[in-house]
């Protein structure tokens, strides 16, 4: 399982801005205007000024002391789980400075910025495939492509929203937090009782997020 840290008594700053969420960074960088690393003073003004000062109008922190700018998302950069974002602001620990790999993310606008997903095959819903197992430790994933947590938030929607962002069609849940994305499900994974996905989605009590070493399996069709 992915471990990020969730600190419950931070929150996003309340600034004359507009709080975007959590969004992921991308081996380019998600905002490539312009940068300011301050590990020691951080705080969200102090990068909305530097960005704003030149005539930027998105803004992310990340790493807790990372400040990026620039005037649209790119390609691969999309929302995460809000628990993605748990690292306080060195210059001002009660309030979020992203995480590792992840943009809290802020701008001059109302509206969030347009996201471009990773490339996928058109599609429109999902598709329930079944109850599977996981794995044993040491031999990789069941669906082994990009992963995410959510303690508190998690659903079926939002990691299927998640994998697709991601480029990948198939998705699954486990331990009623975890979101597994995949282009295919790993062939010794097999098909398990429904009653073993039993574990409630940490943000949908009425919803399945698989159960214990087991994954509750879509795919976009």
């Amino acid at each position: 399982m992915q471990q990020f840290l969730a600190l419950a008594a931070i929150v996003p700053a309340a600034l004359a801005q507009t709080y975007y969420g959590c969004y992921t960074e991308i081996p380019a960088r998600a905002l490539t205007g312009s940068s300011l690393i301050d590990y020691e003073n951080m705080t969200i003004a102090l990068c909305e000024t530097h960005c704003t000062d030149l005539a930027f109008d998105i803004w992310g922190v990340e790493y807790g002391g990372e400040c990026y700018c620039g005037n649209a998302l790119a390609q691969g950069s999309f929302p995460a789980f809000t628990t993605d974002c748990g690292m306080p602001c060195p210059g001002d620990a009660a309030t979020v400075c992203g995480g590792p790999n992840r943009l809290s993310l802020y701008g001059a606008s109302e509206t969030a910025p347009t996201v471009t997903p990773e490339p996928h095959d058109p599609v429109t819903e999902t598709q329930y495939a079944g109850c599977w197992t996981e794995l044993p430790s040491g031999e990789g994933r069941a669906l082994a492509g990009a992963a995410g947590f959510s303690a508190t938030a998690m659903t079926v929607d939002d990691c299927g929203d998640y994998c697709l962002n991601s480029g990948f069609l198939w998705f699954g849940l486990e331990y009623g937090a975890e979101c597994y994305c995949g282009a295919t499900l790993n062939a010794n994974s097999t098909s398990a009782a429904e009653t073993d996905c039993n574990m409630p989605c940490s943000g949908d009590s009425a919803a399945t997020c698989g159960g214990s070493n087991r994954l509750s399996v879509y795919q976009w069709v």
